[in-house]
């Protein structure tokens, strides 16, 4: 039975099934999920090109090659000063893909009231902390 799985596979098994999922939305345009997190911290405005390298760094992927690779696309621009944002058509792009991942965000919580889903992301997070707490992690980790 479903019931009987402990978290972890659960936790795993929904980790995966998202990133089908989102991989699947941003390949639809001709991208990756490193190319979808680089708009998507473009959205916001110019921002200094290697404060952009710093904020994914933790990622896997070559960041500046994504960059320069939406570069060549004209959906991202690079001013004299180091500062990258983006195009009108990397706008355009950043909203089809960003409805596209907002379908995924809202598949995800189908069926769950916004308490629920709140309830959830609060539970995960303190059981991720308690973890961090168990294995020694510092003070450094992020508090939800």
């Amino acid at each position: 039975m479903a019931e009987e799985r402990p978290i972890g596979w659960w936790v795993k098994r929904l980790d995966a099934l998202l990133d089908e999922a989102v991989d699947a939305a941003v390949t639809a345009e001709g991208l990756t999920r490193r190319h979808w997190q680089v708009l998507h911290s473009l959205a916001a405005g110019l921002v200094e090109e290697s404060a952009v390298l710093a904020s994914l760094q933790d990622f896997s992927g070559d960041v500046a090659t994504v960059v320069t690779d939406l570069v060549a696309r004209g959906w991202v621009g690079r001013s004299p000063a180091g500062l990258v944002g983006l195009t009108k058509d990397g706008a355009a792009a950043h909203d089809r893909v960003s409805r596209a991942v907002g379908r995924v965000r809202r598949h995800v919580a189908d069926g769950l009231s916004r308490q629920e889903y709140e309830r959830t992301i609060t539970v995960l997070a303190r059981m991720a902390e308690n973890m961090e707490r168990a294995l020694g992690h510092g003070d450094d980790q992020p508090r939800r």
